[in-house]
């Protein structure tokens, strides 16, 4: 039979709390007492495992993250670096999914704090419902979001200037010479997406460009929506100078349709992605791409959320990278 707190407290003739504050080494126990305790977790055999010092500080010793997706090359290295920088502190990670079609409230993702099945959250969800941020403010439950911001709410955050990643990425596309510019967004939900077609629509504005709304399409994220739309461009004959593409895997999509009509990049179409996905440096066109601070944005998030946990900082911190 496996010895517990309860039973260590029967035999030192103590309290649980005081064999919860020995376990944990608050100086604020009296010695006599944490000779009693000690002796009998020593008769007992009893050895704290970190799960019941967790427990004894009234934690779980884990952190949970709420994902739209896993298919994405950005969120897929946040969550590697999130979970090693949890790894590296003896915490776990708890990885849920918010779907565009779930009843949100009603998710594994709320189910989370209600009931207090990890001791925070990082969102990467677009935040559709803002019961949801509501609620967990409500609670003062510590959360972090990541790659989005509410700025109408004093919430903590850590994000990138998409704006900038999208004014920049335009601009190389200008220099290169190109003038009739494309851009195919991600999901408009993102405040990512939203942050970055605004920085794209201004570095043309910059530089006395017009802004064709036939060439700015809304995408997904992904290599089919890159494909669909540079090929439905092709086929009206729409085709522009330059697409940026709202992350690599929707810039593998544009390249797929150039291919297929024989057009080479980045000679008459010149195309931009997002992300510095590792495989753009293996197909024959040359694409060029933004690099995001995903793992820097991992880190951060978890280091600023323990933080909050541990009532270290407070919880409207914002950080930018």
């Amino acid at each position: 039979m496996s010895v517990n707190i309860y039973d260590i407290a029967k035999k030192a003739g103590v309290s649980v709390v005081t064999v919860s504050r020995v376990i944990n080494n608050y100086p604020s126990v009296r010695p006599h007492n944490r000779a009693k305790v000690l002796e009998a977790m020593k008769e007992l055999d009893y050895k704290p495992n970190a799960a019941a010092r967790s427990l004894a500080k009234g934690r779980t010793g884990m952190v949970g993250l709420v994902l739209p997706s896993m298919q994405d090359f950005f969120m897929s290295q946040v969550v590697l670096t999130v979970e090693n920088t949890l790894k590296a502190v003896g915490m776990f990670l708890v990885i849920t999914m918010a779907m565009d079609n779930d009843n949100f409230m009603e998710s594994s993702g709320v189910r989370l704090f209600r009931e207090e099945r990890v001791d925070g959250i990082l969102l990467m969800s677009p935040v559709k419902k803002i019961e949801y941020v509501l609620e967990l403010k409500r609670r003062e439950f510590p959360f972090v979001l990541l790659d989005q911001h509410q700025s109408d709410l004093q919430v903590s955050s850590v994000t990138v200037d998409n704006f900038y990643g999208g004014y920049h990425a335009t601009q190389l596309l200008i220099k290169g010479g190109a003038r009739r510019i494309a851009h195919i967004t991600g999901g408009m939900i993102f405040e990512s997406s939203v942050e970055r077609l605004n920085g794209f629509r201004k570095a043309l504005e910059d530089n006395g460009l017009p802004v064709d709304e036939d060439l700015i399409a809304e995408g997904n994220f992904t290599y089919t929506c890159g494909y669909k739309i540079t090929k439905q461009w092709i086929l009206e004959g729409k085709l522009p100078d330059a697409i940026f593409a709202a992350d690599d895997g929707t810039a593998f999509g544009v390249l797929d349709a150039a291919r297929e009509f024989n057009l080479s990049v980045p000679e008459r179409l010149a195309v931009i992605g997002y992300d510095d996905h590792p495989f753009t440096s293996m197909f024959q066109s040359r694409i060029s791409t933004v690099r995001q601070p995903a793992e820097e944005m991992g880190r951060r998030g978890v280091e600023l959320l323990l933080a909050m946990i541990k009532g270290k900082v407070k919880r409207n911190t914002k950080v930018t990278l």
